[in-house]
């Protein structure tokens, strides 16, 4: 049996499709019929090799965010049964260290890789992934959902906890256009928040506008009183609480940073490479602030975010639904910067 994927002949180098054997699940295995996958910047950013860039690793099958109905199981797997309908989990965590035992699986200090990385991922028709990344998809979330919940909300959710969002606070999203950052947008405000939703782009700020709700506010990131404005629209000029950086643009961040009110919080959530931000410590004493990253999110988190879209608690924002040969000129545009919201793959 042969099937449709995408191939990475090396990290950095172009997608091709092409005709491939069919996988079979070895033991431990789990085989998805994949009914949907995102195509997103976090896997542009493991195809130029910014997760791992061992040549050892390639040729590979990207794509981790990913849903579908289970149609094979290999040996020693319990707990998981062909028809199945799943979700899949990002992080290769061992289940058995001391975080994983605590269900901090995003935090696993025997930490295997990625889906997509270091075994082959769902930008095909069928991925074959470890029992262990496959999570239950509630009935009432559809595959296209399980997708977006993935990732695109998991994340979100973990940020919201991590930090304790709630109605008392102004929270500020850099890079809300995209697909982290459009969900992060609305769970904020259902959480009650204030959100400034911050990007640099007409096009990607009316498309904040559009899908969100009258708490999220767009701000356009290219304005030089960026910082200034920041302050000026939180209660009595004290500053965001919050501040989430999807982008990894340092000048933003000082921007943000210099906004930033009493006890406030900054987060980032970008690997890239070579860039640093570091305030004064005193800076840190003063409005005694915070500084912090985040990690993906936990299993529980992934299951739960596939639960709010269910409850229609958050609305998925899906700006486009593309097919196999679709995906290499798709991952171009990501490249380029010329696509926001969350495009998803349906092989």
């Amino acid at each position: 049996m042969t099937m449709q994927a995408c191939i990475l002949e090396e990290w950095g180098g172009p997608l091709s499709v092409e005709t491939v054997p069919e996988p079979d699940p070895g033991p431990g295995d789990v085989r998805i019929d994949v009914r949907a996958c995102g195509v997103t910047r976090t896997i542009e950013n493991a195809i130029q090799g910014g997760l791992a860039d061992d040549p050892a690793l390639t040729p590979r099958i990207p794509g981790h965010e990913c849903a579908g109905i289970v149609d094979a199981v290999g040996d020693d797997v319990d707990g998981v049964t062909p028809g199945d309908r799943v979700v899949a989990y990002f992080y290769l965590s061992c289940g058995d260290c001391s975080a994983c035992r605590r269900g901090e699986t995003n935090r696993c200090l025997d930490f295997g890789g990625w889906v997509g990385v270091n075994c082959d991922g769902a930008y095909a028709e069928k991925a074959v992934i470890p029992a262990e990344n496959v999570l239950s998809l509630p009935e009432a979330t559809s595959f296209v959902e399980g997708a977006v919940a993935a990732d695109g909300l998991a994340t979100p959710l973990h940020i919201c906890r991590r930090t304790g969002v709630d109605d008392t606070d102004t929270v500020v999203v850099i890079g809300a256009a995209g697909r982290v950052g459009i969900h992060l947008s609305q769970l904020a405000a259902a959480r009650g928040a204030r959100v400034l939703a911050a990007d640099i782009d007409t096009d990607r700020l009316e498309h904040v506008d559009r899908v969100t709700g009258d708490a999220v506010q767009p701000i356009d990131a290219r304005e030089d009183r960026f910082g200034e404005r920041l302050r000026e629209a939180t209660p009595t000029d004290r500053g965001p609480t919050v501040v989430i950086d999807t982008v990894g643009d340092v000048a933003t961040l000082e921007a943000a940073w210099d906004a930033l009110g009493m006890g406030g919080q900054v987060v980032t959530l970008t690997t890239h490479h070579q860039r640093s931000f570091a305030p004064p410590l005193k800076e840190f004493v003063v409005k005694e602030g915070a500084l912090l990253g985040s990690r993906y999110a936990t299993k529980d988190e992934v299951v739960d975010a596939a639960k709010l879209f269910a409850a229609e608690r958050i609305s998925p924002v899906v700006t486009e639904r593309i097919g196999l040969e679709e995906v290499p000129t798709a991952h171009e545009r990501i490249r380029n910067g010329e696509s926001h919201g969350m495009i998803v793959l349906e092989p």
